[in-house]
C-alpha cells in the first residue's frame, strides 16, 4: 500500500483508514432506519470540500471486493479545463489508495497517498447499506475529481464488460492493455457526466 505522510497543521487532515465511529457516532447510526442512514451520509459529507460520501450495496460490495483483491491496480484519467492527469489507484483491505501516475512511475509503493476510497461495512447487516467515504489531501484533487474517480471506479470494477476488458489486463496482462483505446471509453464516460474536455492536441500535452 501507498505510504502517508503527515501534513503541515491548518492543511486538510490527513486521508487514510478511518473508524466509523471517529466519523459519525455509532448510537446515532444505531438509531436511524436505512434510509436516513443513507440521507445523513450523504448529507454530512454534502458541504465539505475534502470528503464524498455514497452508499452500495453489501452485495455489490461483496462482488467489487472480490475483483479489488484480484486486481488491486488501476489507472483513472482525471479531466480538467487545461487537459488530463493519469492517476493510479491501489487496493488493501477496505481502502483504495490514489496518488498521481508521475509519483507512482518515480516511487511505486512508496508514493505518498493523495485521496483515499474507504468502504465501510459496519452498517451491512443491520442497515443493508456499505457506506463510502472519499478523503483528500491537497490541492492536487477538487472535490468533482474525488467524484469522478470513486464513480469510475466503482463502475469499472462493478460491470463484467468493463472489468475484464480493461481492469484485468492493466493487471494480469499489462502488454495488452491498450490505454488510448481505453482513454476513448472514459472520455465517453466524463463526456456524459459533463466533464468539459479540451482538444487532442492539449491532451497530448497533459498526458
Amino acid at each position: 500500500m501507498f505510504r502517508r505522510t503527515c501534513l503541515p497543521r491548518g492543511i486538510l487532515k490527513i486521508p487514510g483508514r478511518k473508524c466509523l465511529d471517529d466519523i459519525l457516532k455509532m448510537p446515532l447510526l444505531d438509531a436511524l432506519t436505512s434510509v436516513e442512514l443513507i440521507n445523513l451520509w450523504t448529507k454530512h459529507h454534502e458541504h465539505t470540500l475534502q470528503y464524498w460520501g455514497r452508499v452500495i450495496s453489501p452485495q455489490a460490495y461483496d462482488a467489487l471486493r472480490v475483483r479489488l483483491v484480484q486486481s488491486p491496480y488501476f489507472v483513472v484519467p482525471v479531466f480538467r479545463d487545461k487537459g488530463l492527469f493519469n492517476v493510479v489507484t491501489c487496493f488493501d483491505q477496505d481502502l483504495v489508495g490514489v496518488v498521481p501516475l508521475k509519483d507512482y512511475q518515480d516511487k511505486q509503493d512508496h508514493a505518498q497517498v493523495h485521496m483515499t476510497i474507504q468502504f465501510f461495512q459496519e452498517m451491512s447487516r443491520s442497515k443493508g447499506v456499505v457506506l463510502v467515504r472519499t478523503e483528500i489531501k491537497d490541492q492536487i484533487f477538487t472535490k468533482q475529481d474525488c467524484m469522478f474517480i470513486c464513480t469510475m471506479l466503482l463502475k469499472y470494477y462493478s460491470l463484467p464488460a468493463k472489468y475484464h476488458t480493461w481492469v484485468e489486463p492493466f493487471n494480469k496482462q499489462p502488454n495488452n492493455f491498450d490505454y488510448h483505446a481505453y482513454l476513448r471509453s472514459m472520455k465517453d464516460e466524463a463526456q456524459r457526466d459533463n466533464i468539459t474536455i479540451l482538444d487532442k492536441k492539449t491532451e497530448r500535452r497533459s498526458v
